[in-house]
């Protein structure tokens, strides 16, 4: 039977380092492309995402919303979408209006950008095919006293609404990117 070694305290300190550093790499945001065809859309998530459908009022108009969503450390990652009581501009305008703040509402917080934002609209085979009009957010605030980040999209096309949402504690950048970047409404 080998006998056993002892590390050195050097060489211990430079396994520990190696752990960690390899610890490190190891990839936390496991992206993969989702496809919600029942909410008309296609995102990139960072983990496998769960789902929940429950009943909302926004701005006075009851809808049922489904949410996906996915957490890695203390952010999240979430895209829900509901069918609209009708198809008028007023109606889509005002419930967009609704989601958008309800969302700072929710942190408590403020925006720091919103601007109009041509969200892609892609077929069933993933050609695109046109634009859906929507916004794009970022704002600040807190939940349970901390501060947090919301960066998101929130869009509408013909009887539904959608929105993709990144919150929590100075969210990554260019993960935020990958997953705003990877929404889309398939029409």
């Amino acid at each position: 039977m080998p006998a056993l070694r002892v590390l050195s305290p050097r060489t211990t300190v430079l396994f520990i380092a190696l752990a960690a550093l390899l610890a490190a790499c190891s990839p936390r945001h496991d992206w993969r492309e989702i496809h919600a065809d029942a909410d008309r859309f296609r995102a990139m998530m960072p983990a496998r995402p769960d789902t929940m459908t429950l009943p909302i009022e926004l701005d006075g108009l009851p809808l049922q919303m489904t949410m996906h969503g996915a957490r890695v450390d203390e952010v999240a990652y979430t895209v829900a979408s509901a069918p609209l009581p009708d198809t008028t501009v007023a109606t889509r305008e005002r419930v967009l209006a609704a989601m958008r703040n309800g969302m700072v509402r929710n942190i408590a917080g403020r925006e720091l950008r919103a601007e109009a934002l041509p969200v892609p609209v892609i077929d069933a085979s993933g050609t695109a095919v046109g634009s859906a009009p929507g916004w794009r957010v970022d704002a600040e605030g807190l939940t349970g006293g901390r501060q947090v980040s919301l960066h998101a999209i929130f869009a509408a096309r013909e009887g539904r609404v959608w929105q993709a949402v990144v919150l929590g504690p100075a969210p990554d950048p260019e993960q935020t990117r990958t997953f705003l970047d990877g929404f889309r409404v398939v029409d």
